[in-house]
């Protein structure tokens, strides 16, 4: 007991660090949460005034919110009773150890070293502005060449970093198509750390190239942009490659970025240009995706935001907010610290840059998107593909159909995430069905989640660049590797 007492001035100092560091950690995680469903709410409230909803509507909404809520709460509980637990069990340890001198770490030692990790947390903001210099496309460094701009598009060739490696002529080029939402950073997560897909092809010589969206807030083309927008440009880019290269490009596209690329290539306006697509966790048909297409259907002025100049485009916090809505039993304020704090502990408060730029993304990278792009992708996430292979979408007022892919020569290359709850499997291989018997598309399991691929391509189960065996037992390989072979 006197072993206690004459530590009881330090752990009460620690005690006090832990609960300051706690406060702050928990205001930022909830202010920031706040702030977007506030932004949000906002544009509902003003949306609701121009067409007010019906009954059905707001009663449907109510009952989502409800639900919605019930899982966050639940998860929360759940959050801190392990989290209770687990501190409770290594409080009576440090206890123990002070009350009977045993070997090991004393109730001081212990509640300092709580007091060090909440701080980490609290602190972890520092880590997320440090990583900017290396999370992303540095596109005004040498290891970028602007390639051509069209109206809407910025397209950059991916420069080899590896030592040794020239770009090489023999083989076909590559466009890389990211995600409208989520934005083209992904896909460059950590160039210098082996953790960027782009690179793993532009470091094998593969000519990479990769399709920027111009600023929406300063381009009124962009504004305006259409499906049929971007499948006349994105061919146009196609053209400037194939001269270029002497070859067709492969299309590569990530999430949305896949289904644009699948949906461009069957409008059969890049026939010429183009006979390869490469999709990552593509959305082929959402409506296997249960968490959005369970949210509930909106008039399209819930997401509009009015720019400065008049332009109307899908307001990008509305849309983060609502994938945070999703995953709300991972993203609820408190269980945020609670994650950060465990991974903090884990790594003796050296999580590394990977973390810190999985958050910079997630946290910094939101953007507007063309109202009618998104009208696009939310129409594939409410409208099956019909029975008879027909995507729910139009280009240039004709129809989409799956099967035309053979008609078309194309070959496709098609990758989903086993753990993924964004683009689940069945969501990823919907189409599948209708190319059955074919030999165009090539289905491929990676392990992990959503955005795996994109932050750990080298992974030693599933490497990008190599043959791999999967769960299934069968033997597969990655899109480094498949975009080398056809290029024979």
């Amino acid at each position: 007991m006197q072993d206690v007492l004459k530590e009881l001035p330090d752990i009460s100092t620690s005690f006090l660090r832990y609960m300051t560091a706690l406060t702050r950690s928990f205001n930022r995680e909830q202010t920031e949460f706040l702030d977007s469903y506030l932004i949000a709410a906002q544009i509902a409230l003003q949306a609701a005034k121009d067409n007010p909803m019906t009954l059905r509507d707001t009663m449907e909404i109510m009952q989502h919110k409800s639900s919605l809520m019930g899982k966050g709460m639940r998860a929360t509980q759940e959050k801190m009773s392990d989290f209770t637990f687990d501190q409770l069990k290594e409080l009576n340890e440090a206890l123990f150890n002070t009350l009977l001198n045993n070997e090991g770490e004393n109730l001081a030692g212990y509640v300092k070293r709580e007091a060090q990790v909440m701080e980490a947390v609290a602190n972890f903001p520092e880590q997320i502005e440090k990583v900017k210099d290396d999370f992303g496309f540095h596109f005004k460094t040498s290891a970028y060449r602007l390639a051509h701009d069209t109206g809407s598009f910025l397209m950059y060739q991916v420069l080899p970093i590896k030592e040794g490696v020239k770009v090489r002529d023999d083989l076909k080029p590559m466009l890389l198509i990211p995600p409208y939402m989520l934005g083209e950073h992904i896909l460059s997560f950590l160039p210098y750390e082996n953790k960027s897909y782009a690179h793993s092809f532009a470091n094998e010589g593969i000519p990479t190239y990769v399709r920027v969206v111009k600023d929406i807030d300063e381009n009124e083309i962009v504004q305006g942009m259409t499906p049929d927008d971007d499948c006349t440009q994105t061919r146009e880019l196609c053209e400037v490659l194939m001269k270029k290269h002497g070859k067709k490009v492969t299309l590569n596209g990530t999430c949305q970025g896949g289904y644009i690329a699948l949906m461009n290539t069957l409008s059969g306006t890049l026939t010429d240009v183009s006979d390869t697509i490469i999709t990552n966790v593509a959305p082929i048909d959402g409506t296997h995706s249960d968490a959005i297409s369970g949210m509930p259907t909106m008039h399209h002025d819930f997401i509009t935001h009015t720019l400065p100049n008049g332009g109307k485009v899908a307001n990008g916090y509305m849309l983060s907010l609502g994938m945070r809505f999703v995953a709300i039993d991972r993203e609820t304020p408190l269980i945020k610290v609670l994650d950060q704090a465990s991974l903090q502990r884990a790594t003796d408060m050296n999580p590394g840059k990977t973390v810190a730029a999985l958050f910079r993304w997630l946290l910094k990278e939101r953007v507007h998107l063309p109202l009618e792009i998104a009208k696009m992708s939310t129409c594939t996430f409410h409208q099956p593909i019909s029975d008879d292979g027909v995507l729910p979408v139009t280009l240039y007022d004709k129809p989409l159909k799956v099967a035309d892919l053979k008609d078309l020569g194309v070959k496709w290359y098609q990758n989903y995430a086993l753990r993924d709850d964004l683009v689940t499997p069945d969501c990823a291989t919907a189409a599948n069905k209708f190319l059955e018997g074919t030999d165009v598309i090539e289905s491929v399991p990676f392990p992990g989640g959503h955005v795996a691929i994109l932050t750990s391509p080298y992974n030693k189960r599933s490497p990008v660049n190599d043959y791999f065996k999967a769960k299934d037992g069968k033997e597969y390989r990655g899109p480094v590797k498949f975009q080398i072979e056809i290029s024979a």
